[in-house]
C-alpha cells in the first residue's frame, strides 16, 4: 500500500473518530492557517498549516476550511479550498483543487473557498 494510501485511512480514521466524539446533529468547521505577508510586502512568510487541520485532513495549503457533517447524506466530510489557478502556481506551487481535494486527501466532497 503506498504511504498516500496510508495517510489518507490515518487522517479519515481521525475524522471518524471526532464526529462520533461529538452530539448528533452537530457540524465541526475547523479553518486552515492563512498565508501572513513579511515586512507588508508581496512576500509571505513560510506557511506553517493550523495543527489541528493538518492532523485531520493532511491538506497543507492555506485559505481552506474544513467541515464536519455526521450523517450528512451527500457526505460527511467537505473541504472548502482555493480552486486550481496555473499562471499562480507557476509562483506558489501546485494546488490541489477540489479534485484533488476528494481524489488525494479523501474527501467527500469539495468546493471552492471564493
Amino acid at each position: 500500500m503506498s504511504e498516500i494510501a496510508i495517510t489518507m485511512q490515518e487522517h479519515a480514521a481521525r475524522r471518524k473518530a471526532l464526529m462520533q466524539a461529538v452530539p448528533s446533529n452537530s457540524l465541526i468547521l475547523i479553518p486552515s492557517a492563512t498565508e501572513v505577508l513579511r515586512n507588508g510586502a508581496d512576500n509571505v512568510q513560510e506557511f506553517r498549516q493550523n495543527s489541528d487541520f493538518l492532523y485531520l485532513t493532511g491538506f497543507n495549503e492555506p485559505e481552506a476550511v474544513l467541515v464536519l457533517a455526521p450523517g450528512r447524506e451527500q457526505g460527511e466530510v467537505i473541504l472548502f479550498n482555493r480552486t486550481r489557478n496555473p499562471d499562480a502556481e507557476v509562483w506558489t506551487g501546485k494546488r490541489a483543487g477540489q479534485a484533488g481535494a476528494c481524489d488525494v486527501f479523501g474527501m467527500d466532497q469539495a468546493f471552492a473557498i471564493d
